[in-house]
């Protein structure tokens, strides 16, 4: 795998699995999260393949959100 092929690969924000978001359907979330498929639907999330958006996204609240403040 080159260098640019690598950049393009993320990790789960929930199980740490290695996932490349252009060719997975994972969830995506705040400035950097991203849930891979398994973890997306089993924190309640609800994919529409015929829409291609998730129509129930999945519970991202117990995760880190660059976007809400740090306690």
């Amino acid at each position: 795998m080159d260098r640019e092929e690598s950049d393009q690969w993320v990790s789960c924000s929930a199980c740490g699995a290695v996932i490349e978001p252009d060719a997975s359907r994972g969830f995506a979330f705040g400035e950097h999260g991203t849930l891979c498929w398994e973890c997306s639907i089993q924190r309640g999330g609800t994919y529409d393949s015929q829409q291609d958006r998730w129509t129930t996204p999945p519970d991202v609240s117990d995760l880190p959100d660059e976007r809400r403040p740090h306690p």
